[in-house]
């Protein structure tokens, strides 16, 4: 079961990879928008919405005390592209895009490190992998950017950007996110497209 979320804080492009793969550049320093606690799931079942929702694995660490996170848990912010391509072109907020009922996915939370590593497979064959080091600030960069401006308060979470692989969901997948540590992992979840 989740723990009751205060804010939910999303870094963007923060694997330089995934920029270029749509067509994006790599912001001189980071970038964060808002989405609805209420939009925050455990792993399940997800609507793809006829291959309309696109998956993007993430690193998502959770505020501490001393606003620094003090636990992390692997994550999907998942994101209807065709309706986020269009307001793009208009220079509109992605709020319908990002933040739509079950578009957060959590899963269990682990102690923080920021030695990890990450993996999303599809129907057995892997999409997405990634680790800190290949993103262009590291977590307590991307914290203390944040807070520089933003209320953060003990309970937020931040999704920390998607590597490379992004891509559309089907109904019949079925997806599985591994968050490791060397040879352990840490936590494995499932969820299956309907």
């Amino acid at each position: 079961m989740l723990a009751i979320i205060m804010d939910v804080w999303c870094a963007i492009r923060t694997y330089p990879k995934h920029a270029a793969e749509l067509g994006n550049s790599t912001p001189q320093e980071p970038v964060f928008f808002l989405k609805s606690s209420s939009s925050v799931v455990p792993f399940g079942q997800i609507d793809c919405q006829n291959g309309d929702i696109h998956h993007e694995l993430e690193l998502v660490v959770r505020i501490g005390e001393d606003l620094k996170p003090d636990a992390m848990a692997v994550g999907l912010d998942l994101t209807k592209r065709t309706t986020q391509d269009y307001l793009k072109t208009g220079g509109l907020p992605w709020a319908a895009a990002k933040s739509f009922r079950g578009a957060s996915v959590i899963g269990d939370w682990v102690d923080f490190s920021d030695n990890v590593a990450y993996d999303l497979q599809i129907n057995g064959e892997i999409k997405q992998k990634a680790t800190l080091n290949q993103m262009s600030w590291s977590i307590s960069q991307l914290v203390g950017k944040l807070s520089e401006w933003a209320p953060l308060q003990v309970g937020d979470v931040l999704f920390t950007g998607t590597p490379a692989g992004v891509g559309p969901l089907n109904r019949g997948d079925t997806i599985q996110v591994r968050l490791s540590q060397g040879n352990k992992v840490l936590s494995i979840h499932s969820a299956d497209c309907i």
